[in-house]
C-alpha cells in the first residue's frame, strides 16, 4: 500500500498527495459518495484528512477505476516481491482466500463488500495479493466495529497502539488526528483485538483444520519476503 512505486502510480493518475492513492484506492469501490461516507468506511484516517484527499486530490477517473488501478499497482508490487514464490503456492493462497471471502457476510463492512467485486490481476502473485487485501479489508471492517464496541473509537485505538509508526501521537497525527488526543488504554485495545479476531475468525469455518494450517503457512511464507 505504501510502496514508492505504488505511490508513483497514483501520482501519475493525479493522486499525488501522501496517502491519496491509498484513500482513493481503498474507498473507490464505494462509488461517487460524499467524503464522510469514505471516511466512515476507512475509519482510521481522520475525516478532515479524507475529505481533503477525496475532494481536493481526486483524479478524473471513476472511483471504481481508482480502486481497480490500486489493485493493478498491488499486482505489480507482488510480481516483483514474490517473483521467486512457486506459482502453485500463490494460486492456492488465492483459492483458499476466495473461499473464506465468499463465506463471509458482506455486512461485516462496506469496503470488504466492495473489494469482493474487484477484478484480480492476471498473474498468480497479483491475484494472491489482491485476494489477501480483500481478507485484510474483512478483518479491518471487524476491527472498526470492535474499537467502537470497547469504547476506544479509531482515534483512541491508534493512541493505544504500541507501534512507532502506526501508534501513539505520531501515528495519530500521521493519519490526520489532532489534539486533544485521548489517553491510551491498553486493556481496551487488547479487548478490541480479541473481538476483532473473534468476528474475523468465523468465515474461516469454511476451511478444514488442515487447510487453515496450510493457509497460515503459505501466508507466513509471503510475509517472510516483505
Amino acid at each position: 500500500m505504501m510502496d514508492d512505486e505504488t505511490s508513483a502510480a497514483g501520482a501519475e493518475l493525479g493522486m499525488d498527495k501522501p496517502f491519496s492513492f491509498w484513500v482513493h484506492g481503498r474507498a473507490g469501490v464505494l462509488g461517487d459518495v460524499h467524503a464522510d461516507v469514505a471516511a466512515s468506511a476507512i475509519a482510521f484516517v481522520a475525516a478532515d484528512m479524507v475529505s481533503d484527499l477525496w475532494n481536493g486530490n481526486a483524479p478524473d477517473i471513476a472511483p471504481q477505476d481508482r480502486s481497480q488501478a490500486f489493485a493493478a499497482a498491488a499486482g505489480r508490487w507482488a510480481d516483483r516481491v514474490f517473483a521467486d514464490v512457486d506459482a502453485g503456492d500463490l494460486e492456492r493462497i488465492t483459492e483458499l482466500s476466495a473461499r473464506v471471502v465468499l463465506m463471509a457476510d458482506p455486512s461485516l463492512g462496506v469496503l470488504f463488500a466492495g473489494w469482493r467485486q474487484i477484478t484480480l490481476p492476471p498473474s498468480p502473485a497479483g491475484a494472491a495479493v489482491v485476494a489477501l487485501n480483500t481478507m485484510r479489508e474483512m478483518r479491518g471492517a471487524a476491527h472498526i466495529i470492535a474499537v467502537h464496541a470497547v469504547g476506544l473509537g479509531p482515534h483512541g485505538a491508534i493512541m493505544s497502539t504500541d507501534d512507532p509508526v502506526r501508534g501513539g501521537v505520531p501515528g495519530a497525527e500521521r493519519f490526520g488526528w489532532g489534539d486533544p488526543h485521548p489517553a491510551p488504554d491498553s486493556e481496551k485495545r487488547a479487548n478490541a483485538e480479541m473481538l476483532t479476531t473473534l468476528m474475523a475468525s468465523h468465515p474461516f469455518d469454511v476451511l478444514s483444520e488442515s487447510e487453515r494450517g496450510e493457509y497460515a503457512d503459505l501466508v507466513a511464507q509471503l510475509r517472510s519476503l516483505i
